[in-house]
């Protein structure tokens, strides 16, 4: 789908969507606790779906209620192959998880899914148990049965081999430790997946480099659990609010685990001005100026400090992201393509991006299959004309996003 977005305001008031990263945990702790689990803040990303559809053909139940979903436990009739769709976190959540519960489950990968970096769970998997195989193309198949023990992964590839292993090592007869060779890089998906486990009752005690894990453990639902505003999400509308006109987001808790939570600072390291309260945060305009970003821990925030940076003052150094390379899209090129189509100056660096600031000129953007290079080419028209390529890959993380930049458009407030 091809989009004209005219250069235009945009500011009003959003309300924020579930965040997709701590839905997918809480329903994969539900369908793997004693007893059914209702889950508020249900989202129709396709992220979110992904997992669902995972989750069923493991033998859970998950139907949807309003903006609830309903999970019954893991049975033990499985129902058919499970498709990740273009879902990274389902894909390395659900291998070991089906590992641990002895499943042979094919799993079906989409897009760049099958080319996105696996290796090292993989090995890790095969090591305890497990036997991996690609029968087809776009296909993963998992059998065999996890084992407990010593676990060791690098932690510059990616938080969810972690993740993925935390929800499964508890349900093993043995206990296991999981440990880091580096620091794990995006620690707050970490911290966000132990948080899930100890809202269902599970312990995972931190180590120097890890943590030891009891086997035996069962999950045991709290009954309801609700998932937070998305900040991911939230930092391309708090862009706009900087580049653009005052936009309010609300149903962000300023208490949240979520590591992106950061784009407040980085906001105001750029000069914008940035009131938060309890739930909400609203961003004003205010000259902006270049600075230094490290977003080791944050990568997703990248796209949108990008095009920050390609509209202040000086120039921006954007570090600490080279796992971007291996995102929907390689998205440190996706990003450095975006804003030059768009008229900035970006130099490629080893692990991400310089760019200087000036004017955008606008031009035509190929989002590359990647929702948040969409949702940077969007957020830029509030500076320049963009023809954008490829608007529909938003609905991976935000269906309703066009809906939300026509509100913004009008300066009206937009209800979900």
């Amino acid at each position: 789908m091809e989009l004209f977005l005219p250069h235009g305001p945009l500011g009003g008031r959003v309300a924020s969507i579930a965040s997709k990263s701590q839905l997918q945990r809480l329903l994969l702790c539900a369908a793997l606790a004693d007893r059914e689990t209702v889950v508020h803040g249900a989202s129709d990303a396709a992220d979110v779906q992904a997992m669902c559809r995972c989750l069923r053909a493991l033998g859970a139940r998950v139907t949807a209620d309003g903006k609830t979903l309903r999970v019954q436990p893991v049975t033990e009739q499985a129902h058919g192959a499970a498709d990740c769709g273009e879902s990274g976190a389902t894909l390395r959540f659900l291998l070991p998880v089906a590992a641990a519960l002895g499943r042979e489950t094919t799993f079906r990968l989409h897009g760049r899914l099958p080319q996105r970096p696996l290796g090292p769970l993989w090995e890790a998997l095969e090591a305890h148990g497990v036997r991996l195989s690609r029968p087809a193309p776009g296909e993963l198949l998992c059998a065999g049965r996890l084992e407990s023990g010593h676990f060791l992964l690098p932690g510059d590839v990616s938080s969810q081999f972690f993740s993925g292993l935390l929800f499964a090592l508890p349900l093993l007869s043995g206990p296991s430790e999981l440990r880091a060779a580096t620091p794990p890089e995006s620690a707050g998906y970490i911290a966000m997946t132990l948080a899930a486990l100890r809202r269902f009752g599970i312990a995972a005690e931190p180590l120097p480099d890890g943590w030891a894990v009891p086997g035996g453990q069962r999950y045991r639902s709290p009954g309801a659990v609700r998932a937070e505003g998305d900040w991911s999400n939230a930092a391309f509308w708090l862009a706009a609010g900087a580049l653009s006109r005052p936009v309010t987001v609300t149903g962000l808790q300023a208490e949240s685990g979520q590591g992106d939570r950061v784009i407040l600072e980085d906001l105001r390291r750029f000069g914008a001005e940035v009131e938060q309260n309890a739930d909400a945060v609203t961003v004003r305009p205010a000259p902006l100026h270049g600075c230094s970003l490290d977003v080791r821990s944050t990568p997703d925030l990248a796209p949108p400090l990008a095009l920050l940076a390609a509209c202040a003052a000086g120039t921006t150094r954007i570090t600490g992201a080279a796992r971007l390379r291996y995102k929907e899209s390689d998205r440190l090129a996706s990003i450095a393509a975006a804003l030059r189509a768009l008229g900035a100056d970006v130099r490629d660096l080893p692990d991400g991006l310089e760019i200087a600031g000036g004017r955008l000129t606008g031009g035509t953007v190929d989002a590359c299959g990647d929702h948040r290079i969409a949702m940077l080419a969007a957020i830029a028209s509030a500076r320049c004309d963009v023809r954008l390529r490829g608007a529909e890959c938003v609905e991976k993380s935000d269906p309703h996003f066009w809906q939300t930049l026509a509100g913004l458009r009008s300066g009206t407030e937009e209800s979900r």
